[in-house]
């Protein structure tokens, strides 16, 4: 079938169908489009019109809720062209075990506990039930489950949820996963055995895709908090471990520290007390914690892609290349990478390996009088040397500046800043509803927010609130944003930092001469802004203004087109009264 005959929806939001065609027709494809510009649904309907019956669709995801959008887009296609396809979306085994759930066991731990267990009840009857694997995947199919709990209530009666998901891989049209099940060697190595197909057998679509550009999911750190814990629980010399963290930060060889063999004799002392602790109902080892951190250090060695590092009081052990780690997948069928945040796409293109993809970027969907962008010409910046020349001064401006343009805008302002410790600096002169660090009181920010008071939001740039979330209420009309501004309180740089120097020595050497900075501080900085800057409008009754408090203008090059051209340059003293022209 064509991909319009998959299509479940009466008809095509704007750019939609042309959207459906660039990716039926391309091989590798990074695609930038908008929130609500519908490129979940578009993939799988161009993917589904390519695919053959043994190939299958592998949706990968950072988080539960984008995996959701898939599973509830297939189910609509299956609807729609009255045709079972069975859909799984894989979590993490550590997530499903109904025996040692335990957030405080890391996925190492996890792992060996579960090897430990070895008289477990629903190993056993998923091996009792093996033979029902191929009939129960036809009545998955069939029931077109969408709630992930409904899901894990069916196969949950065939033994461990995990172990039957796993064995249905085989059967499946569409799989969700997380990134990591293709990323990671080991595991990519396991789930294409699992699913009973190669590479080129697989059509990929890596959704939120400007999430790759630093892989901190597949990093680990190791510290010296766990090493002081470690060395109470195993009666041993860790003098070797100790000197790891000994001195300035810097690039490591942790054979220089510590033999293989002592890493092995770690590893085994951590099993035999993770076994012991097992029989007393407890589910730790720190010994096996630092064992497991050092094996992956050492076995890093082999790998170009990795740095092992020593940074203040912590050990870090990090991919360097986007590229490397994405190197495998280049060999399926089809590659999508999609973001609404994968701008400017010729630099993803360089930092991803994918110099010879195509590209697709779809423009804002929404009318573009309901939109206009604000920058201030001088006075406000939150750079190292602004700070330091003007101290809490330019906190007190940014206060002002914020209360003129909350005061322009007839609905709640939304502010993003670079960090939590500045958000907190200008919290102090301006009467604000401040974003927490650590997610505390949630529901209580979210009932403070949503209702009809008008207010000034503070917020971080890259955090909990500046990415997948929706500030709207219920309407007669339908969904409506409660915002009426977002500011951008200084664009948002990642810190200089030790792990940075490195990673910009490597890139240098890689990439060219002065690109590092671009890609390592300019694409991050500009995601962040336009994950936050997309918070506004969400649909098309909605209206804002979308200001840059930050008179650094030359970074407005690498912007989008739509912000660069429409972009309104104003003085601190005019741009309230710009916005409140706009609002009126």
């Amino acid at each position: 079938m064509l991909p319009e005959n998959y299509f479940p929806y009466p008809g095509y939001r704007r750019f939609q169908d042309e959207l459906i065609d660039v990716i039926y027709r391309s091989e590798q494809l990074l695609c930038s489009a908008p929130a609500g510009a519908g490129k979940s649904v578009s993939a799988l309907c161009g993917f589904l019109a390519d695919r053959s019956e043994k190939e299958k669709i592998v949706v990968l995801t950072r988080t539960k809720s984008q995996g959701r959008i898939f599973l509830r887009e297939m189910a609509a296609i299956s609807q729609h062209v009255n045709e079972p396809f069975l859909t799984i979306q894989l979590r993490a085994k550590q997530e499903l075990c109904p025996v040692f759930r335990d957030e405080e066991t890391s996925y190492e731990e996890f792992v060996q506990l579960c090897k430990l267990k070895e008289d477990c009840p629903y190993r056993e009857k998923f091996n009792e039930n093996i033979d029902a694997m191929e009939e129960l995947a036809e009545t998955i199919a069939v029931e077109n489950y969408v709630e992930y709990p409904d899901l894990i209530k069916k196969v949950s009666g065939y033994g461990c949820p995990h172990l039957v998901l796993k064995e249905l891989l085989r059967f499946c049209d569409v799989v969700v996963a997380s990134y990591l099940y293709l990323l990671n060697p080991f595991l990519r190595s396991m789930f294409l055995s699992k699913l009973d197909a190669s590479m080129d057998e697989l059509l990929i679509i890596l959704d939120e895709a400007h999430n790759l550009q630093n892989l901190e999911l597949m990093g680990r750190q190791l510290s010296l908090n766990t090493v002081n814990f470690a060395s109470e629980e195993l009666s041993c010399d860790f003098s070797n471990v100790y000197s790891i963290f000994e001195g300035e930060n810097s690039e490591l060889d942790v054979l220089d520290f510590i033999d293989y063999d002592e890493i092995l004799f770690l590893h085994r002392s951590g099993v035999e007390i993770l076994k012991e602790r097992l029989s007393k109902g407890k589910k730790l080892s720190y010994t096996f914690r630092v064992a497991s951190f050092l094996s992956g250090a050492a076995q890093a060695r082999q790998e170009e892609n990795w740095i092992f590092f020593r940074q203040g009081s912590k050990l870090h052990l990090k991919p360097l290349f986007p590229s490397e780690a994405i190197e495998p997948l280049k060999e399926a069928k089809k590659l999508l990478l999609m973001s609404g945040t994968l701008e400017p796409l010729e630099g993803y293109k360089i930092l991803y390996g994918l110099e010879n993809a195509e590209t697709f970027c779809i423009p804002n969907i929404f009318p573009r009088q309901n939109c206009a962008y604000f920058g201030i010409k001088r006075g406000l910046n939150t750079g190292l040397k602004s700070r330091e020349k003007f101290g809490s001064e330019l906190w007190k401006r940014y206060a002002a500046t914020i209360k003129k343009i909350h005061r322009a805008s007839p609905k709640t302002g939304l502010v993003f800043f670079p960090s939590y410790e500045i958000m907190r600096e200008v919290s102090k002169y301006i009467d604000a509803l401040c974003e927490s660090s650590d997610g505390r009181k949630t529901d209580e920010f979210w009932a403070r927010l949503r209702n009809k008071n008008k207010k000034i939001v503070f917020a971080v740039s890259g955090g909990k609130l500046s990415e997948g979330v929706e500030y709207t209420v219920e309407k007669d009309c339908g969904k409506e944003s409660v915002i009426g501004s977002v500011i951008v309180a200084g664009f948002p740089f990642p810190v200089p930092d030790f792990e940075m120097e490195i990673k910009s020595r490597y890139y240098e050497q890689k990439f060219g001469c002065g690109r590092a900075f671009f890609l390592l501080s300019i694409l991050p900085m500009l995601n962040k802004v336009l994950q936050s800057t997309g918070r506004a409008i969400r649909s098309e009754c909605d209206k804002a203004a979308i200001i840059f408090l930050d008179d650094r203008i030359e970074y407005f090059r690498y912007f989008p087109e739509e912000i660069r051209h429409e972009l309104q340059v104003c003085s601190a003293k005019d741009i309230a009264e710009e916005v409140r022209q706009f609002r009126t």
